[in-house]
């Protein structure tokens, strides 16, 4: 029977316990871990722990593969997931088109990142070469570009269940059939950062994690990367792939409790297993095996086997963690466990609990001690991340039902439009609507100048800065103390969109959060790693650990409003808004939310506008932004700005009259020469096909709203764009931009979003925003968000009055 739910067909992965899916399944077999000696660095506080560092000559194994240790690892995986699928790489026509690639990542190119700060802060070096490969997208991208992938591309990044995330999301986009392949899974590397930071936590164990027992101390860091390839089971078959498993069901839940704690009663794991079990159509007694997450940290394992009793009562089926083997590796973590919960089904044998001797009281739950044949017909996969992130997956016999009354459903979610029922913002052209006309009206925002001290090359700088955004008014000081300059930002943003907190009739796990940012707690990171380098990792900043993930602001607002559904952080340059915000429509659209709050964050870093200087990107005589005024010349790039914005979306018809409504969100790859532009013959396709996918007419368009910032191949290739619009749809589509009033960064999307919102309610004269055209035009009743990434992304939203 023919049917778009997922189905796995590849499966790759590299650990310390082995290179490769056979290698890792041995090692499993034969109980031998692969935790060892650190020497991938110094490190005067940790060097004698036990850590799961990868052996194998990963620069060698990643053959021609330009970028970070997470780079490659995510690369050497994902090269053997597609070899095993039997898909040709790259893919081309309308295979690539409808190929994605999904992966999750905590550290990205942190390694490479510190080595970096290093010599610039100990000898004054100012040398940023491995700042290119530092952003938790380079990957992705990497993995996009060599696969040949041009559909949705993202990346995620919330802490240990990033990985699973992914896969979940991947899913999602298949039986949305919005893809028909997917390339997903989670990759890191080993760091000084998280070493640190969960050493300054008190989380390590020095002699090797023993998750469950009675005696464990702490976890053990790793490193790796796993990768799946994912289908649609009747693409799957049309093409004649082996089919290895099934992905039959997944569930994602937030603890709003706490940071970096989790839920003591394991409320927010049970109820993601509870979501995975009903979305495959299963009981708890289907179930034949769990992966337990099992960190061997005290609180988590204690909480995860109360999840497991919620779950399955008295009768919790076989379960183990495989962390003894490979370490912690956090975002890898999930798609490991995904690749070993698949060859535990095709081998019908399941890994014990490494490093488990006697129960704990406390627990009250044995695991599995040693490798066993089973008979397994479906599997659960469970991870928690920091910020009470939880994604569970199940997984099922190749051989099994993929069709029940339970699982029926339409290929496509709810194409209904969606209300924008209230919109907060921070940014370098004001916080409100009225700031940002008034922006707008006087040719954009004014940039700040900006001194830049030790031990950055001095001199003085311009950028959008904020300025003061209201947070001494708006957040007590206890808590504000607590916070980094982004969480502040964002958490304003979403307190402005939701003036009067959440309404009482929602329950809170009926409410989702996402949030995009490209660059995260960039702050906070740099003021942990500062500290620990110079101190040579003596008293270690525990706090700045804990806020430097990307997903601390998702789950800040968690906290702050009680939200217990999905919590999702993207984090894919230019287009990080859109992922989000895509993210919490496709939970509205699917049911499983009655509220969702989506939006972006960013924040202006000395170390980026060191990085941009060094790069010839800006100086002091940089100008301002104007968006097609052709000033920026060679390698001048536009001013770099900050902001926040947070959205709250409803399903229309619920609630108020509402300010604006979303009618489509899409995002993914183009196809373009080394990094260069679009083809405008292509984009203009690509919005029209999206465009009718959701019930829109192109001729309804007013204004295409684009991210042109006076860069200029990019803002010609905008103008093509709306010019071969401007044919298809028989009459002129304008042409628009914001830049000017927020500054360049990852989430300026989601202030054009703001800014969309306000030509569609006539609260902003669309002239502002053209270049050249009639500043009496009529207010537009619909305009297109249209986002370009240099990294070869797109993405396009549809805001309608």
């Amino acid at each position: 029977m023919s049917s778009r739910r997922p189905v796995v067909t590849g499966l790759g992965i590299i650990t310390a316990a082995g290179c490769g899916v056979s290698a890792v399944w041995d090692a499993l077999r034969t109980g031998r871990s692969g935790l060892g000696p650190l020497t991938l660095f110094a490190s005067p506080r940790y060097g004698s722990h036990q850590v799961g560092q990868v052996r194998a000559e990963v620069d060698q194994l990643a053959g021609d593969a330009r970028g970070s240790r997470s780079d490659k690892l995510a690369w050497i995986a994902a090269r053997e997931a597609i070899r095993q699928s039997g898909l040709a790489a790259p893919l081309a026509g309308a295979r690539a088109d409808r190929a994605a690639v999904l992966l999750g990542t905590t550290v990205a190119g942190i390694l490479g990142t510190e080595t970096m700060l290093d010599r610039l802060l100990r000898k004054q070096r100012h040398s940023f070469i491995p700042a290119r490969y530092h952003e938790c997208a380079s990957a992705t991208d990497l993995c996009a570009r060599r696969f040949g992938a041009r559909g949705p591309t993202a990346t995620f990044s919330t802490a240990c269940s990033a990985g699973a995330l992914a896969i979940a999301t991947a899913a999602e986009l298949i039986e949305n059939d919005e893809a028909d392949v997917a390339l997903a899974g989670g990759a890191d590397s080993l760091s000084r950062l998280t070493l640190n930071g969960f050493g300054s936590l008190l989380l390590l164990d020095a002699e090797g994690c023993r998750p469950f027992d009675a005696a464990r101390a702490g976890i053990s860091l790793g490193e790796g990367a796993a990768m799946l390839v994912l289908e649609a089971d009747e693409t799957a078959r049309a093409r004649g792939a082996r089919i290895l498993a099934r992905l039959s069901g997944w569930g994602a839940s937030c603890d709003a409790t706490h940071p970096t704690a989790p839920d003591a009663q394991g409320g927010g794991a049970a109820a993601a297993m509870q979501q995975a079990l009903e979305r495959g159509g299963l009981t708890p007694l289907d179930i034949g095996y769990v992966s337990a997450h099992g960190t061997g940290t005290p609180d988590n394992d204690v909480m995860e086997a109360r999840a497991l009793r919620r779950v399955f009562g008295d009768a919790a089926p076989p379960f183990a963690s495989v962390k003894r083997f490979f370490g912690h590796t956090l975002a890898a973590s999930g798609a490991i466990q995904a690749v070993v919960c698949v060859q535990a089904l095709r081998e019908q044998a399941a890994p014990g609990n490494l490093g488990f001797e006697k129960m704990d009281p406390q627990i009250g739950l044995e695991p599995s001690r040693g490798f066993q044949s089973r008979r397994l017909q479906h599997v659960l996969s469970n991870s928690f991340g920091f910020g009470g992130n939880n994604v569970v997956l199940v997984f099922s016999n190749a051989g099994s039902d993929p069709v029940s009354a339970a699982v029926r459903r339409p290929r496509r979610p709810s194409a209904m439009p969606l209300a924008v029922l209230g919109a907060g913002l921070v940014s370098a052209g004001g916080h409100t609507m009225a700031g940002v006309r008034n922006a707008l009206a006087q040719g954009g925002a004014t940039p700040s100048w900006l001194e830049l001290a030790a031990p950055f090359p001095l001199g003085r700088m311009r950028g959008y800065t904020c300025g003061d955004i209201g947070a001494n008014e708006a957040i007590p000081a206890a808590r504000r103390r607590r916070l980094g300059h982004l969480q502040q930002m964002a958490l304003l943003a979403a307190k402005r969109s939701l003036p009067q907190g959440l309404p009482a009739w929602l329950a809170p796990d009926r409410v989702c959060a996402a949030i995009g940012t490209g660059l995260g707690c960039l702050g906070e990171t740099a003021a942990f790693v500062e500290n620990m380098l110079v101190n040579e990792e003596r008293a270690p900043l525990a706090g700045r650990f804990a806020n430097s993930v990307h997903n601390a602001c998702a789950s800040q607002l968690a906290i702050e409003f009680n939200l217990r559904g999905l919590n999702s952080t993207s984090t894919h340059r230019e287009i990080s808004f859109e992922a989000a915000l895509w993210h919490g429509a496709n939970e509205l659209r699917q049911g499983r939310a009655d509220m969702a709050l989506a939006g972006a964050a960013d924040e202006l870093s000395p170390y980026a506008q060191a990085v941009g200087e060094r790069w010839g990107w800006w100086d002091g005589n940089a100008p301002a932004i104007r968006p097609f005024g052709r000033e920026l010349k060679g390698r001048r790039r536009p001013l770099p700005g900050e902001g926040a914005a947070v959205f709250t979306l409803v399903r229309d018809g619920q609630g108020p009259p509402p300010l604006a409504r979303l009618r489509s969100v899409r995002f993914g790859r183009f196809a373009a020469p080394a990094g260069g532009p679009p083809e405008a013959q292509g984009e203009a396709a690509w919005i029209r096909e999206t465009l009718e996918r959701d019930g829109v007419a192109l001729a309804s368009a007013d204004l295409l709203l684009t991210g042109a910032s006076g860069w200029p191949p990019w803002d010609d290739a905008c103008r093509e764009v709306a010019s071969v619009l401007s044919v298809l749809r028989g009459r002129e589509l304008n042409c628009g931009a914001y830049k000017q009033a927020c500054g360049e960064h990852y989430s300026a999307s989601a202030f054009g979003f703001f800014v969309a919102l306000g030509l569609v309610r006539g609260e902003i004269e669309p002239g502002l925003c053209l270049a050249g055209a009639d500043t009496g035009a009529r207010p537009p009743r619909t305009v297109l968000l249209y986002t370009l990434a240099p990294g070869g992304s797109h993405a396009l939203c549809c805001v309608c009055a």
